[in-house]
């Protein structure tokens, strides 16, 4: 009986979802019950063929790229790079040219000083300091406007003859003299303050060495730094750029702009220059492109600056938009494609989005008409969509068949067990009525408890709308009841348990391990009742037993009790605190889809 009411159940059920809802009233009259040899042959008759050059989204989509493509990046690219490295080399080729340009006339004059030395040395009045010596130094230095004064200074340091007075006449500590003293020739000092004129000047000082090399003196002419400067401002105005010239340590020694070449060549290499181009920033935030180049003699080395928007001119201007051609390119080419994917990809995805939930709510008679306006490819896979939910339609009948019939099969299964087992339970209550009262009678009655709850648990799963699973509540409530009813002690068991569900191959041996426990307790002497709380939760796929009570047990469980537990792959553990009795059990539970959720949500329940 029970198999043909789930066969007429399942007959219903295939017959409303037949009437799944179509696209349009066409197709609700083309597409109501079609046979299998009439869907074949529409499969076969649509066509997926492209039906035009460009009726293939692939092909669509390349003419689209193409076009947007058509100016050649990668060209403008690499000719902007091209331009800013050319760029780049004019600019460093300018400043250094430049440069050397201004410091022509500072390498003049240097010259013209060591001339001067070298001639004076050859003087034996001034080589000796003779009578005649500061005559002789005071007209070349009134020759040259640029010498601020002109001296002898002896082995010791010690200034012995001068074109004009000096305040200072040793020169044995000072750094330039200790320095000048161990070159062979001509040298340049840094700064440094004259005594005769109150004025900054370079010290070039000549060594006076006899036939043996040893030293006699040497001949040392100051060269004004102010009249320097004012000679490198002539030549080069600080609004066209600012020149410099630094020791090799990095002091800077002429400039026609001092306020400026300190703030912009702070960071420039003096002791290496690399002639590459550097950036720096002035006081009032202007950018300055400068390089640095040797000047080829004393280790001197010649800086020089431009504006960096006055040095590259138009040149930024077109680099840039070599660069901002194919970034216009790129975002003109995203428009394209955007346009395009959504045109001719995006639109019909979502329209095979919605066929295919129409499929998932198991209205598989759908069909989607509007497919025919797509590209090929769309059209070929909405006709994949289209068979399969078709072969998805014919299969969960198979199942559903199946399904019922298995049901139908395991329900009477459950049926004819419980009833055997009452029919068995019948027989043990008749045969054991006449039993008096004793240990054989005790056993007798729990032999009976045990069918009886095994009768208990078949007739659960027989009573379950779904045989895969048992709701733990109802388990051990029906336990309970069955317990109190079967006990000749005066038995009370409370049940607290969650609306859990259990695996129905757990039914079986927990029903029975719950029954060997409570049956296996006994009154505390002096005790008329026996009380017992049954908790039941189940937390992390982890099933938690507890049995709460007054009453007294074994120090170990029974062994059946045991094994029950040992099947269901936990432990029992037994606690005694005063008059309370506490045995717990923990065991894996694996997780039971509800019914609810476990065949989804569609009219089909798959």
């Amino acid at each position: 009986m029970d198999l043909e009411r789930a066969q007429a159940a399942k007959s219903r059920e295939t017959g409303s979802r037949e009437s799944a809802p179509r696209e349009d009233q066409s197709d609700r009259t083309r597409n109501v019950g079609p046979s299998s040899r009439d869907r074949a042959a529409l499969f076969a008759s649509a066509g997926a063929q492209p039906r035009t050059l460009f009726d293939s989204v692939r092909r669509r989509l390349i003419l689209m790229v193409l076009l947007a493509l058509a100016p050649i990046a990668a060209l403008n690219i690499v000719q902007g790079v091209m331009q800013l490295s050319a760029a780049e080399e004019d600019a460093r080729q300018n400043l250094l040219r430049h440069g050397l340009a201004a410091a022509a006339s500072q390498q003049n004059v240097i010259a013209s000083a060591e001339n001067v030395l070298y001639a004076l040395q050859n003087v034996d009045e001034v080589r000796s300091a003779g009578p005649t010596c500061r005559a002789t130094l005071r007209g070349a230095t009134i020759s040259l406007p640029f010498v601020a004064n002109i001296g002898v200074i002896d082995a010791a340091g010690q200034v012995t003859c001068t074109a004009l007075p000096t305040g200072d006449t040793d020169m044995s500590d000072d750094a330039w003299w200790l320095q000048a003293i161990r070159q062979p020739g001509f040298s340049l000092s840094g700064r440094v303050r004259s005594t005769a004129t109150d004025r900054d000047v370079v010290v070039g000082l000549l060594p006076l060495r006899d036939a043996a090399g040893r030293l006699e003196g040497g001949l040392a002419l100051g060269i004004e730094i102010g009249w320097l400067d004012n000679l490198l401002r002539q030549q080069v105005p600080p609004s066209e750029g600012v020149v410099a010239v630094f020791t090799a340590s990095g002091e800077e020694l002429v400039s026609n702009a001092r306020a400026l070449s300190g703030a912009l060549f702070q960071a420039a290499p003096f002791a290496a220059p690399d002639n590459s181009l550097r950036e720096s920033t002035d006081p009032s935030g202007r950018r300055w492109t400068y390089a640095t180049t040797p000047l080829g003699r004393e280790g001197l080395v010649v800086a020089y600056a431009s504006p960096s928007d006055r040095l590259f001119g138009w040149t930024l201007v077109t680099v840039a938009a070599s660069f901002a051609l194919p970034a216009l390119v790129m975002v003109a080419s995203l428009i394209a494609l955007w346009v395009a994917v959504d045109r001719i990809v995006l639109r019909w995805l979502l329209y095979l989005r919605r066929v295919t939930a129409v499929y998932a709510q198991g209205h598989y008679g759908f069909r989607p008409t509007r497919l025919d306006a797509a590209p090929s490819e769309f059209r070929m896979l909405g006709q994949s969509v289209e068979n399969m939910a078709y072969a998805v339609r014919q299969r969960d009948a198979r199942l559903r068949e199946n399904l019922a019939e298995k049901t139908a099969l395991v329900r009477e299964i459950h049926h004819r067990i419980k009833n055997s087992l009452q029919v068995v339970v019948s027989l043990l209550s008749l045969y054991g009525g006449g039993m008096g009262k004793g240990e054989d009678r005790r056993r007798f009655d729990q032999l009976r408890t045990r069918v009886n709850t095994l009768a208990l648990v078949h007739r659960i799963l027989y009573e379950a709308n779904d045989g895969s699973q048992v709701r733990l509540r109802e388990l051990l409530g029906e336990l309970a009841s069955l317990i109190e009813g079967s006990s000749d002690k005066n038995l009370r068991l409370v049940v607290e348990a969650e609306e859990a569900r259990l695996p129905t191959d757990m039914a079986v041996p927990l029903a029975l391990m719950v029954v060997e426990l409570v049956l296996g307790l006994t009154l505390r002497p002096g005790s008329t009742s026996l009380g017992m709380l049954i908790t039941g939760t189940v937390d992390d796929d982890r099933l938690r037993l507890v049995l709460t009570g007054t009453a007294e047990a074994p120090e170990e469980p029974s062994g059946l009790a045991g094994g029950f537990a040992t099947q269901l792959g936990g432990t029992l553990t037994r606690k005694s605190s005063g008059d309370t009795l506490v045995i717990v059990g923990d065991f894996p539970c694996p997780s039971v889809a509800s019914p609810d959720t476990a065949g989804g949500s569609g009219p089909n329940g798959t």
